[in-house]
């Protein structure tokens, strides 16, 4: 596991910073074309999964004095090749990115 500011992330996979700048910090996270489930607990609206077939790699915008990001899926490995973003408060948890059988889970706990 591994801490950047107030996140606590983890990973089954690689990770690279490719920007820092004050407080923010861009991770960069090579999945290699898996399916991506998100895992929404308890929704109002999804029933238990949101899944996103072919992902080649995740980004995750951090702001270290914040308990909010920004997750990006990417097609490519181009930084404006994102086909999906959402914002996670992970106050008080551990956010998981983790490979299950050529599947990568996304949770928090």
């Amino acid at each position: 596991m591994i801490e950047i500011g107030k996140l606590k992330l983890d990973s089954d996979f690689d990770y690279r910073i490719i920007r820092e700048e004050d407080n923010d910090v861009d991770l960069y996270i090579d999945i290699n074309y898996r399916c991506v489930d998100i895992n929404v607990g308890e929704s109002e609206i999804f029933n238990s999964r949101i899944q996103f077939p072919y992902v080649r790699s995740i980004l995750l915008r951090i702001n270290k004095e914040d308990h909010l990001m920004t997750v990006h899926l990417m097609r490519d490995i181009d930084l404006f090749s994102a086909f999906a973003n959402f914002e996670v408060d992970f106050f008080n948890s551990i956010f998981k990115i983790k490979n299950l059988q050529e599947k990568v889970i996304i949770s928090k706990n």
